[in-house]
């Protein structure tokens, strides 16, 4: 019963050193283009904002969000459209003139998160307004479980399946 107590917490060992000394992927999803482009200077506002990776993206969580001048959303939903390696949603018609900052946030290929930002110019004022804010409300991915607490759930879980498999079991008089 003892070697296979020393065997069972060695190759427990063991596998979660494998698992912690393993280089994460370096495969992330790359942004390869986007509608409109980055730094563009536009005289209308866009009716949507497209990104386009070089890997097709996971449907998921995909958020695109498009920030005016003075912090207000223009994005119609908080939910982004995926298809294909593109992710895209529409866009009320754009108010004040200055910079817009285009941000994603999507589930790459790999199952890894990957996050960023283009900005554009609007160069003459538009006729929209803002967004509610409740139609883009949870677009910021609160209320995510971060990876490492699952892999410590899952490591409490079996070490409490082992003990209770291998703890020495008392022997009842007869």
């Amino acid at each position: 019963m003892r070697r296979l107590v020393v065997f069972v917490a060695g190759a427990l060992i063991a596998g979660l050193t494998t698992i912690g000394l393993a280089a994460p992927a370096s495969a992330h999803d790359v942004l390869v283009g986007s509608i409109p482009a980055a730094g563009a200077e536009l005289t209308t506002g866009p009716s949507l904002v497209r990104f386009d990776f070089d890997a097709p993206v996971q449907q998921g969580n995909d958020t695109i969000m498009v920030i005016g001048p003075d912090g207000t959303h223009w994005e119609r939903t908080s939910q982004a459209s995926v298809l294909g390696s593109s992710v895209l949603t529409s866009v009320a018609p754009l108010g004040p003139a200055g910079k817009y900052t285009a941000i994603y946030h999507v589930l790459s290929a790999d199952s890894h998160p990957v996050s960023g930002s283009i900005t554009f110019q609007l160069t003459r004022s538009g006729p929209g307004t803002p967004v509610s804010s409740a139609s883009v409300a949870g677009s910021d991915g609160a209320g995510a479980v971060p990876a490492w607490v699952l892999i410590v759930i899952a490591v409490v879980v079996l070490a409490g399946v082992l003990y209770a498999a291998l703890r020495p079991r008392r022997r009842t008089s007869s």
